[in-house]
């Protein structure tokens, strides 16, 4: 087999399959990093914030380890799969490698030392939610160390394994051809960010008003008889609440005034009411914020 003489299955090379081995995991750590930044940024602009009673909320993100968060917007964790997914498939289906891989010199090929076909990189990818569980790829790595070729449970399935590029050139793609499909991949990736922006400016506010009604109902209000039956506007630890827990029914059409927008609403809680919850732009880096809330019946 080809690859045995790349990551170290014959004898006396023990000390290749080790540098493998590290380099792997730091590949790993790298595009943990990445990716993780990418989930939190779409998160910020597609998610809601819901704070989770009496404590932080922990869900699984598709990278290998668990994330809490508090008082952070957050997406369901299906897309966060999916994003997870589509990282590491179109990079490995169109360059055979992934940032982490590549910053390593590092890439995927067939058991021979072939390129990566897109229906391996496709079954690798779909068994790799299987290789992170229960948490810090604890399958994958129990795998890899009962393989000869260090390979986890999607490499063993779709005949894969991770080699220096080095050690396998024809399994790389031409100059021209990695130039043109980072040419493509760049600007989709381009397109997709400025739909983002857009969504993040325009339509996230009525988001941004559910995460409002959702840190609201998130204290604790003691049943006072001076708070009116539509509550009563202060502020806690810098969120503004109505004193009352409320159910957001309606959000109507939105008065814009330059980088602030007033959103009428109707919530119930004893009685059905209305208010105005106006927004600040605080640019993209930070979003709209909640800067008032007029209850007006």
């Amino acid at each position: 087999m080809l690859t045995d003489g790349v990551v170290g299955t014959k004898p006396g090379l023990s000390r290749t399959r080790t540098r493998i081995f590290f380099a792997r995991i730091g590949a790993a750590i790298i595009d943990f990093i990445v990716l993780s930044c990418l989930q939190i940024w779409i998160s910020t602009i597609f998610g809601v914030v819901n704070p989770a009673s009496g404590g932080d909320q922990y869900l699984f993100d598709g990278d290998g380890l668990g994330s809490t968060f508090a008082g952070a917007a957050i997406i369901h964790p299906v897309w966060l799969y999916l994003i997870a997914f589509v990282y590491f498939f179109v990079q490995e289906t169109l360059f055979g490698t992934t940032i982490g891989k590549l910053f390593l010199g590092l890439h995927v090929t067939g058991m021979h030392g072939e390129r990566l076909t897109w229906l391996a990189s496709l079954l690798r990818n779909l068994l790799r939610f299987i290789d992170m569980l229960p948490l810090l790829y604890i399958v994958g790595l129990f795998s890899s160390c009962m393989s000869p070729t260090f390979q986890r449970i999607g490499d063993r399935l779709a005949h894969t394994v991770v080699v220096p590029i080095k050690a396998t050139p024809a399994a790389s793609y031409p100059g021209p051809t990695v130039l043109k499909r980072y040419a493509i991949l760049c600007m989709i990736v381009l397109v997709m960010a400025g739909f983002c922006l857009n969504y993040m400016y325009y339509y996230r506010p009525p988001l941004v008003i559910q995460g409002w009604a959702n840190i609201n109902n998130s204290y604790q209000f003691n049943a006072q008889s001076t708070i009116p039956p539509c509550g009563k506007v202060s502020t806690i630890f810098d969120d503004i609440v109505v004193n009352r827990p409320i159910h957001l029914l309606q959000t109507k059409t939105p008065i814009w005034n330059g980088d602030a927008v007033t959103y009428p609403i109707v919530y119930a809680d004893k009685v059905t009411c209305t208010a105005n919850v106006t927004l600040h732009w605080n640019g993209f880096l930070d979003g709209w914020s909640v800067s008032s809330v007029r209850i007006d019946s």
